[in-house]
């Protein structure tokens, strides 16, 4: 299928559980074919903060949401120490789909490439528009 780009699952509605929804069923890159499931962004619309990290990793792809694995418990933790309520954050990651090369029972990350990130465009865009808590 190659990279078709994100742009046409999009909803017409761009608000967080419409994205969220529309994001289940994207297409966009060959990287909704191994992954568990979408991992969309979260966080309140008029976000104080907005993090946006690479990809989701295993436990992300496993669990559906953003940043509650390693990466999440460390970033929990800075936050903690600089005082910013994680309620206040709106958390996302510029790829929806976990990339991973089997290693017998493990998932090992691998980098998305430009193409995968420049697919899933779209949904960084829609994510940056809720975050800001724009129309």
């Amino acid at each position: 299928m190659g990279n078709i780009g994100a742009q046409r699952f999009l909803p017409a509605e761009i608000s967080l559980p419409a994205l969220r929804e529309a994001a289940r069923h994207c297409e966009g890159c060959d990287l909704h074919r191994a992954a568990t499931q979408t991992v969309f962004g979260e966080g309140v619309p008029d976000a104080r903060f907005m993090l946006v990290g690479e990809q989701p990793g295993d436990q992300e792809d496993r669990e559906g949401a953003p940043f509650v694995g390693p990466a999440g418990r460390m970033l929990d933790k800075a936050l903690e120490e600089a005082g910013i309520e994680r309620e206040a954050v709106y958390v996302t990651n510029a790829v929806k789909h976990f990339k991973y090369e089997p290693r017998g029972k493990r998932r090992i990350h691998q980098k998305p490439t430009v193409g995968e990130i420049d697919a899933c465009r779209p949904w960084l865009d829609a994510d940056l528009t809720v975050a800001a808590g724009l129309p």
